[in-house]
Parts: structure tokens; C-alpha cells; sequence
């Protein structure tokens, strides 16, 4: 195309009938077209050596990398958090901000994590001048191999490979003409990826104890980047190693690469770096990170000088080695990690709204905080930023450190047009004395100290206004038959660090007026509601007594942790089962439903838990009055042997719990349980095996059976206290899973909560006396997956029928009654004879926010995820009699008869949709046909439900369901079959501030509630006087 037009410009200049005035209008127009023209070109970026070493070029120009990784990350987010999902504006504010930031710094460039649209690249570019690396992360941490999230990523095996290298391919495709790329980047420390146990920070590797590994993963990355240059030849492609770890099979193998990307932590010196390079693989090097914490382990404390002291050496260090200084000349520049401390990365999914002061790994270059023995690298404050507090549009203020100061200084040098003894005079005679005080000054301006000993961090006041009424009362009194109340609560938050291995933080609840409510008959703060004591003996009759318990303690954690030992005391903070840590059998249960507990003001779980490290590392040992909701007072010791593949665990009761934990839940008796778990691969086949004795104080403990028409005795033996428990899974095909278990437990082998996976209805039981197959096949189709599974269990022995005592003649039949958990070593309840099946449909486009993780309702980013299921049950036989706890006698007690034999049916879905970036809609449906969990004689139920909820423009949040023949909201009316004909609630809020996040922010709302009452109510009921109730509700709640 410029041929052309040369050629036609050069036909009129030539032209004798063409004036001169014209032709130089014909010049100008014409060279301005061409001018513009090659700014619509694409840019030319190579990496050019001589004999003075290497130089990145940009269109021809020299281009010395000053960068920074980028990423923005609010409060209570992870590395999940999709800033591109929300508005155009909101996202022009934050890159606008940040970059804004960057740009008066001197960065030139920034390399992300997550990938940025190419509009935006764009817009950074055109507006900042700051250029992107497109970096992919090459299956780091998992992929998505033919429709299936894989987590960890063989790099060896062919589907794997194909997909990651297609995913490439159609990236370099998207972004090889978008204005503002420099260069594309593969992976980031994958080859560190072959050492670590998980996705955290580890200790960095010792030797190369994976090279067959790393050969396949060197492999691919050169076959990618060989692909990847016959669509995108213009740009240079680097990958993201760790170190320089596997230097020699990175030469071998990656004859296509061309610049040798690195993230390297050595301290202040990257030492022999810049010569290994150079005599092994000459090419040019870029840091894609490097840096240092601002955070002192050794004094607890934020340490901004010392981040930025070892900066100001490194990047000296780096000028030094690069073109023309008379050194290795192979340095073209680097990306400072990070631009902005990021809150999640201790952990990733916990205490995401708090800046964690642990330091998970240790690493002796960085000498100002290093002392043997113990670790010192903390995560969270890696940025040469903070994260401040949020503006009214919602964006979290990026609050400079000391480092940024010194770095926009060093910046502002051209290592390629100044002499080496111009620039290290001027980074030497930076006034970092000056520049540490006005970074102490800007953190106490804007209250940026985050690490005092003990502080005050945060809470909320809240109010409400309660109206009540029902029909009965309106009808009798008018007006006057509607209650009013108020309500009034305060939570204070602390949190203390007195030095760096211990810290903990506690909350306190204060209350003062309680509501009175009607349909939600219990509720956190009900502690303080008046109490009636009745004295019969008493002249004065009844006493009512107020301003019971006020003031408690709501939660507490405390943690001490070295790197020999980790000691955890806590008391209602969630926690987490073993499933996933050798407990096959369930025996921890989880403990995260706090809302649930605080209905009843349940304060599990409550406890003390030791993890060894350096000399016990696989011991586990936790105990407490209630280390889960409903536990008796309970030791656990666990040992895993050789990581997780073996694992020994045994749980003791110490007591037994003294009351219900919640309104009707009975207690347990106390007993002991012992399992041996192994995990093992077998050509292809993951092989589960655990043994459990469990029970054993029950031996010699007599119980009644049927026999035909006779009744007869037996006492339990060492046989009925052992379980037996397989499980065999395999994938079939490129993308299919199928599994396949049995259990086999002894009369009183009780185990734990099972462990209950992808959204199953499965009838799953943690009582023993049953032989129990189960299986499926998850069969995947990309976004969609269908999972048909079933489950066949037998009882070794059935429930006892209801037999009257009778007298033949002289012989006495006693007779026989269900038997139940308090008076009997066992019972037939949920564990009962058992023909289920289910299939669940489940469209999920965006399998790496999975659409059955707990939090996935907050993580979903695809436009529309669901699923369907459908499950049904045969019940072929009654069971024993379920118990209850009578709070008046503060005992256990029976309902006397078992559940009818019958079969049942769930059909339901879940959904989450996102249409817009202003909206996001949660909804669920249900129908079925169900019995009680409790009380006999009662109908089975067909009931339908749905529910859904609302967030517009994160400030509007709309919230209803509607029931119709379903069990009411507590575990009791299901307990007791108390259903309703009708149940609505509606509930409008509006967020105050600009959070946008339905937990954390300040809001104010209204709540209606509104049933109908039949028969299966009786005591709201009322033989018919009452037909209906509601409840209306107003509150507000300031967060701070």
C-alpha cells in the first residue's frame, strides 16, 4: 500500500502540469497520510544484539523495560476478582487512577496475571504511553482440557498440550494487531509448579528433582512459541521461568525462544545470574518479577526503607548489566512485583478482607529481616503501594510507598543514553532519609499503619423495628392486635500482634433493645429477651427477669505459629472438615454455618487445634468442649504418613454435650472412633481404602430383633464396630469421570458426615449397620456435564416393627418396640434401606470459577450457569424411632414410632446469571415429595419453593422466596412436620456506600414475611381462629 501511493505521488510531483504550489500541497497531504498510515502499523518489537550486548527495540528505538506487575485486587476479593466484568466506567476510573500513578512514575510497562481486553490495552496505552506484556499462564494452575477443569496440569499428556497450545494460538491471533503490546509471555514459575503441594508460596526449590517433567513442559512451550510466530511475527516471545532453574533443558529445548523471562528472589544482588545466562544460553534477560516485602518479620512491623533500599541496588544492578556498560550487557529490563499489596495471597480464600502479617516462606537474601530457622517473605505486602481506603465511586485509593519514590527517580534515568558513572551517581546520592520521612508522613496522613500491636478493627451498629400480627388478634383487638418492638445491636472488632508468631483478633457484641417477632420465632441477640421464672411457692407469683447477657464475646481466634509448630485456639470462627485430609470416614464436621448457630445462639466451634511442622510434621491434634456444631466434648489426633497417601486418625469423646445445640437436635452418647485411611494410584485408577473401629464402649450392650414372628436378644460384639469403606474412580475417555464405593459398617459402626460433592441428594448416613454401594459417571461436553449416580444400601438389620405384649396360655410375649439412639446401641433413622437414583445437568461456561464451590454464588463470572437435578428414593422399609431434645426435661426423648416405608422425589435447580455488568440474579426452584425428619403419621409432603435474589447496579438488592406445603425455615418444623400452605418473603435493601458487597457494606432495608396456617400448625393455628400471620421488618446496619 505505501508502495503504491509513493508511486503515485511521484507520478504528480513529475507531472509538468502540476504546479509547484500544488505540489506542495500534494506533499503535505499526502506525507500526512503516510504519517498516519504508520501509526495505524504495527509495531515492530525484537530484541537486537551487538558487540556492547543486548537492547529491546521498538519501532527501531531503544526500549529499556521499567515495569511493575499490575493487577488490581480490591478488599475481600482473591485472585478471582474479574475487574473487566464491571462497567466501562467504573473500569476507566480504576485504570485511570493506577496508571495515572504509574505514568508520573517513570513505568513504561506492565505485565498482568489476568489477561487485559485488547480495548484496554489499548486505552492505557494511547492515554499513558504504558505498554502491556500478554502473558498467558500456560496451565499454572490448571486448565481446561476438552471442557474439563483440570488442576493440575500434565504437561506429557496430548489433550493437554493441544489445548493449551490452541488457547495460545487464538490469543496471539486476538492481540498481535493491538496497539500497546510488547511482547507475549508464557506461564509463571511452572517449573516450580512440578516441587509445590499447592498454589501458595512455598519455599523455593532445591535441585531439579522433576526433569522428565520439566522436559515436557519445555517441550510444549517451544512448539507454542515455534506456532505462535507464523501468525504474530512482530513481537518477541519470553517465557516465565522460575530462577533459572532447568537452564540447560531451556536451551535444549527452546531453540524458538527469544528473551529469557525470569522471576528471580535472590536479595539485593541477583549475583551469578547475569554470567550463567551468557555462557549458557545467550540471550537478552527481563525480570518478569523481582522485589522485595515491605514488611519486617524480624520487628513485626512495616518496614518501607528496607523495601526500598534493596530496589534502589537492584536496579543499579540491572543498568549495570545492561548494553554498553562493559559487563554481561544482558539485562533489558524488569517488572517490579508488585505495583499494589494484594490482600488474598496468605491462604487465598481466608481473611480476605485483612492484611496478614504471616510470612509463609523463608529466604536468606533478604538479610534486614532474616534469622534461621524462621520465615520471613510475607505475601501481602509486596506492593511498592497499599491498598487505602475506597473513594466514593468504589475504587480503592492506591496509597505510594517509600519504593515508589525512589523507583520514579530511577526511572526517570535512560541507562542506554547515559554513562554508567552519570546514573550510578545520581540512584547513589538519592536522599532516601528524606524520602523515608515523607513516607512515614504520608501513612500517618492517611492512617496507613496497619501492624500495631493491638487495635481496633472495625464493626458495626445496627437497628431494627418489628411489626407483628395474625389474623386471630386483628380480628379480635383491630390495630391494637399488632406488636411493635425495636431492636438495637453494636459489634466491636479487635484484632492484636504483639510480636510476629502470635496474633488473633476477638469481637464483641453488645445489645440493646430485643424484638419481639412472631414467624421468626428465634434469632442472634434472643439471649437477652425477658425470662419468666415460675415459682408456684412464691405470693408474688411469676418473676420476669431483664437485661440478661447483654454484653458476650461473639468470636475469638488466637494463632501462634514457628516453624516446628502452629497452635490455633478458637471459638465461632468457621472451620473446615478433613475430607480432603485423610478423614474418609467424616468424623470432623464442618463448622461454617454461622448464621445458622447464631439462630440459637450456639457457640461452636469452640476448641484447640496443634499442626506440627519441622518434628511432627503430619500430626494433627485438635479438641474442645464443641470443636463442631453439636460435638460432644471431643480429642482428635490425626498422623498422616508420606503426605496424605496414609493417614491414621482417632477421635475420643470426653463428655457429653450438656444441652441441645440448637431448639430440638437430640445429643449423642459419647464413643470413640479409629480409621486408617490410603489413598493410591493403580494403573490409571485412584484406589481409596479406610478402616474404621468405632463404638466399642457400646460391646456387651444388649438390643431386641425380629425373627420371623419370634423375638429374640443379642449383645454387641468387637464385629459390630468395624467398618469397611472403598472407593475407586478413574477417568473415562478424554473427559469423563466415573467412581465407584461400598461400605460396610457394623451395627454401631457410626462414622461422620460423608462427604457430599457436586451438588448429590444422594440419602447419604453417618450411622453404621448397612451395606452401601454407590456410583457414577460425570460425562463432560465442554460447557455442559451430566452426572447420573446411584445409591443401594441394605441394613444388616432391620428396624424393629411396633409388637403389643400378649399372653398365650402360660407364655408371656413381651412384645417389641422401635428402638432408639438413647435406650438402644443403635437405631435404623437415616442409615434405613435405601434405592436411590439421581442425574444432574449442569451448564457452566466458565469452569474456573466452578459452579459447585461454596462461594460461587459471589465468584460466578458466566453470563448464565445452572443446573437440574432430579432424584428418587425408594424407602422400602419404616425405620426406628427418631429422637428429640424436650428442653423443659433437658432430655432426649422419643417420638415412640418409626417413618413409614415410602418413596420420595426432589426435583430442583440452581441458577446464577449475570446478563449485565449491573446485574446478577441467584435463583433457586424446587419440587418434591418428602417426609418428616422426626415425627411419624404424618402425610408425605409434595411442596414447591422458589426463591431468588437480585444485586443491581451493586447497590439494589431484591430478595423473595415463595413456599407453598413446605416445612417452615427451622430444622424443627421439618423435625415435627409443621408445614404451611403458603410462605412469602420479600426483602428490599439498599447498600450506602460504595462497596457494593451485600456483607460488608452499609445498608438500609425492609423485610416482609407472610404465611398462611392450616391444621399442620396447630399451635399457630388455632383450631382454625387463626388463618394467617406476618411479620414487617425495617432495618439499617453501619458497618465501620
Amino acid at each position: 500500500m505505501k508502495k503504491i501511493i509513493s508511486q503515485f505521488v511521484n507520478k504528480i510531483l513529475g507531472n509538468p502540469m502540476v504546479k509547484k504550489p500544488m505540489q506542495g500541497l500534494a506533499t503535505l497531504v499526502v506525507s500526512s497520510f503516510l504519517l498516519a498510515f504508520s501509526a495505524q502499523a504495527m509495531d515492530r518489537v525484537e530484541a537486537v544484539q551487538d558487540a556492547k550486548g543486548w537492547k529491546l527495540q521498538v519501532n527501531g528505538s531503544d526500549y529499556y523495560i521499567k515495569g511493575v506487575v499490575w493487577g488490581y485486587s480490591p478488599k475481600g476479593e482473591n485472585y478471582n476478582y474479574n475487574l473487566y466484568a464491571r462497567s466501562d466506567e467504573f473500569i476507566k476510573q480504576v485504570l485511570d487512577q493506577e496508571f495515572g500513578l504509574m505514568k508520573a512514575a517513570g513505568v513504561n510497562t506492565i505485565r498482568m496475571f489476568g489477561i487485559m481486553p485488547p480495548r484496554w490495552v489499548t486505552y492505557v496505552y494511547e492515554t499513558y504511553g504504558i505498554r502491556t506484556v500478554i502473558n498467558h499462564l500456560f496451565g499454572r494452575y490448571g486448565f481446561n482440557v476438552n471442557g474439563q477443569w483440570i488442576p493440575n496440569t500434565n504437561y506429557a499428556d496430548p489433550a493437554t498440550r493441544q489445548a493449551i497450545k490452541n488457547d495460545i494460538l487464538n490469543l496471539v491471533e486476538t492481540y498481535k494487531n493491538t496497539k500497546g503490546v510488547l511482547m507475549f509471555a508464557l506461564g509463571n514459575e511452572n517449573n516450580y509448579g512440578l516441587d509445590w503441594a499447592s498454589f501458595e508460596i512455598e519455599n523455593l526449590p532445591v535441585g531439579e528433582r522433576h526433569r522428565e517433567k520439566a522436559k515436557s513442559l519445555y517441550s510444549l512451550f517451544n512448539e507454542t512459541i515455534k506456532e505462535a510466530k507464523a501468525i504474530d511475527k512482530s513481537h518477541p516471545y519470553t517465557i516465565v521461568n522460575g530462577d533459572i532453574q532447568y537452564l540447560d533443558l531451556i536451551r535444549a529445548l527452546c531453540p524458538d525462544l527469544d528473551i529469557l523471562g525470569s522471576n528471580v528472589y535472590r536479595g539485593e544482588s541477583f549475583t551469578g545470574l547475569w554470567a550463567d545466562v551468557k555462557k549458557s544460553y545467550d540471550l537478552p534477560i527481563v525480570f518478569m518479577e523481582f522485589g522485595s516485602d515491605a514488611f519486617n518479620a524480624k520487628l513485626n512491623r512495616e518496614d518501607q526503607q528496607a523495601q526500598a533500599e534493596l530496589l534502589r541496588a537492584m536496579w543499579l544492578e540491572m543498568y549495570d548489566k545492561s548494553y554498553g556498560n562493559g559487563a554481561e550487557g544482558n539485562s533489558i529490563g524488569g517488572f517490579v512485583f508488585e505495583w499494589r499489596d494484594e490482600w488474598w495471597k496468605y491462604k487465598q480464600t481466608e481473611n480476605l478482607d485483612v492484611q496478614d502479617n504471616t510470612a509463609s516462606w523463608a529466604n536468606g537474601g533478604y538479610k534486614f529481616d532474616f534469622v534461621e530457622g524462621k520465615n520471613n517473605m510475607n505475601e501481602e505486602w509486596y506492593g511498592i503501594s497499599r491498598i487505602g481506603n475506597i473513594d466514593s465511586n468504589g475504587v480503592y485509593i492506591t496509597e505510594p510507598r517509600m519504593a515508589y519514590d525512589v523507583l520514579s527517580k530511577i526511572w526517570s534515568i535512560d541507562p542506554y543514553r547515559v554513562s554508567k558513572s552519570s546514573y550510578t551517581q545520581t540512584i547513589q546520592n538519592i536522599d532516601m532519609e528524606f524520602l523515608a520521612l515523607r513516607s512515614e508522613v504520608r501513612s500517618l496522613q492517611s492512617g496507613g499503619q496497619q501492624n500495631a500491636a493491638f487495635a481496633m478493627t472495625g464493626g458495626s451498629i445496627s437497628g431494627e423495628m418489628v411489626l407483628t400480627g395474625d389474623k386471630a388478634n386483628i380480628d379480635k383487638d383491630g390495630l391494637n392486635g399488632i406488636g411493635f418492638s425495636t431492636g438495637e445491636m453494636v459489634n466491636l472488632d479487635f484484632a492484636f500482634q504483639p510480636f510476629n508468631e502470635l496474633k488473633g483478633q476477638f469481637t464483641i457484641n453488645v445489645l440493646g433493645n430485643v424484638p419481639q417477632r412472631n414467624i421468626t420465632v428465634a434469632a442472634y441477640g434472643d439471649r437477652a429477651l425477658p425470662v419468666v421464672i415460675t415459682n408456684n411457692q412464691s405470693i408474688t407469683g411469676n418473676t420476669t427477669l431483664n437485661g440478661n447477657e447483654r454484653v458476650e464475646i461473639y468470636d475469638y481466634e488466637v494463632n501462634y505459629e514457628n516453624l516446628d509448630y502452629s497452635l490455633s485456639a478458637f471459638y465461632h470462627v468457621p472451620r473446615y472438615h478433613w475430607g480432603y485430609k485423610g478423614d474418609f470416614f467424616g468424623l470432623l464436621h464442618e463448622a461454617t454455618d454461622l448464621e445458622g448457630m447464631d439462630i440459637w445462639n450456639a457457640k461452636a466451634p469452640y476448641g484447640v487445634e496443634y499442626t506440627g511442622k519441622r518434628q511432627t510434621p503430619g500430626l494433627t491434634v485438635l479438641f474442645g468442649p464443641e470443636v463442631y456444631w453439636g460435638a460432644n466434648p471431643k480429642a482428635m489426633v490425626k498422623y498422616d504418613f508420606g503426605g496424605s497417601d496414609y493417614t491414621l486418625l482417632h477421635a475420643q469423646d470426653i463428655g457429653r454435650l450438656g444441652a441441645s445445640s440448637s431448639a430440638t437436635v437430640a445429643t449423642e452418647k459419647r464413643l470413640s472412633q479409629t480409621t486408617l485411611y490410603m489413598k493410591k494410584e493403580l494403573l490409571g485408577t485412584t484406589v481409596e481404602l479406610g478402616g474404621m473401629t468405632s463404638s466399642r464402649e457400646k460391646m456387651g450392650d444388649t438390643y431386641d430383633y425380629l425373627d420371623g414372628t419370634n423375638i429374640k436378644q443379642d449383645e454387641i460384639r468387637i464385629e459390630d464396630t468395624l467398618a469397611f469403606k472403598a472407593k475407586l474412580s478413574r477417568n473415562v475417555g478424554d473427559a469423563s469421570n466415573a467412581y465407584l464405593g461400598m461400605t460396610m459398617a457394623g451395627l454401631v459402626a457410626d462414622g461422620g458426615n460423608p462427604l457430599v460433592e457436586l451438588g448429590t441428594k444422594l440419602p447419604y448416613s453417618s450411622l453404621g449397620n448397612k451395606q452401601e454401594v454407590e456410583g457414577g459417571v460425570l460425562f463432560n461436553y465442554g460447557t455442559f456435564t451430566v452426572f447420573p449416580r446411584f445409591l443401594v444400601r441394605k441394613n444388616l438389620l432391620d428396624a424393629n416393627p411396633t409388637v403389643a405384649s400378649s399372653v398365650t396360655g402360660t407364655n408371656l410375649n413381651p412384645g417389641i418396640s422401635p428402638r432408639n439412639r438413647e435406650d438402644d446401641p443403635f437405631a435404623v433413622l437415616g442409615n434405613r434401606e435405601a434405592n436411590s437414583a439421581e442425574i444432574v445437568f449442569t451448564y457452566d461456561p466458565t469452569p474456573a470459577t466452578s459452579f459447585y464451590q461454596w462461594d460461587n454464588d459471589k465468584r460466578e463470572d458466566a453470563d448464565l450457569a445452572f443446573n437440574v437435578g432430579l432424584n428418587y428414593t425408594q424407602y422400602p422399609t419404616v425405620t426406628d424411632s427418631h429422637l428429640f431434645y424436650y428442653q423443659q426435661g433437658q432430655v432426649n426423648a422419643a417420638f415412640g414410632s418409626g417413618l413409614a416405608a415410602e418413596d420420595v422425589w426432589l426435583a430442583s435447580s440452581h441458577m446464577v446469571m449475570n446478563p449485565n455488568t449491573d446485574l446478577r440474579i441467584v435463583a433457586n426452584v424446587e419440587a418434591g415429595f418428602d417426609q418428616s425428619t422426626g415425627k411419624p403419621g404424618g402425610a408425605t409432603r409434595q411442596f414447591y419453593s422458589a426463591d431468588a435474589k437480585a444485586m443491581i447496579n451493586r447497590k439494589h438488592i431484591h430478595a423473595f422466596y415463595f413456599k407453598k406445603d413446605a416445612w417452615g425455615p427451622y430444622d424443627f418444623h421439618r423435625q415435627f412436620d409443621i408445614t404451611y400452605p403458603m410462605q412469602v418473603m420479600y426483602d428490599y435493601s439498599l447498600l450506602l456506600d460504595s462497596l457494593g458487597d451485600e456483607q460488608l457494606s452499609s445498608k438500609w432495608g425492609i423485610r416482609g414475611l407472610y404465611r398462611t396456617l392450616d391444621a399442620n400448625a396447630p399451635d399457630e393455628f388455632q383450631n382454625g381462629a387463626n388463618s394467617s400471620m406476618f411479620e414487617i421488618t425495617t432495618y439499617f446496619k453501619a458497618n465501620f
